[in-house]
């Protein structure tokens, strides 16, 4: 995991959620470029949004390794309450 840095260290569904708004917003951005004309300004934003769309689904990931970590965790943790329990 020390490869993994910044946003991706500690996944937040919020920042998830964040993220993907931030996706549907250049969509919009660059569908009314597109529709005005502004082929060029319509491209650069296409591609911040690929960027986005990037980010977004490493941080989905991210955040699925989380849960199934705390999963683990708590799994470990009931398995040694029960075998403490019956020694």
């Amino acid at each position: 995991m020390a490869l993994v840095t910044g946003i991706y260290d500690n996944p937040s569904k919020n920042a998830y959620l964040q993220l993907l708004d931030y996706e549907a917003f250049t969509l919009q951005i660059a569908e009314l470029h597109k529709q005005n004309g502004f082929i060029e300004e319509a491209r650069a934003v296409l591609r911040v949004k690929q960027e986005i769309t990037i980010m977004r689904v490493c941080m989905k990931a991210a955040l699925k390794l989380k849960e199934k970590a705390d999963r683990a965790a708590t799994q470990s943790a009931t398995k040694e309450k029960t075998i403490s329990l019956t020694v």
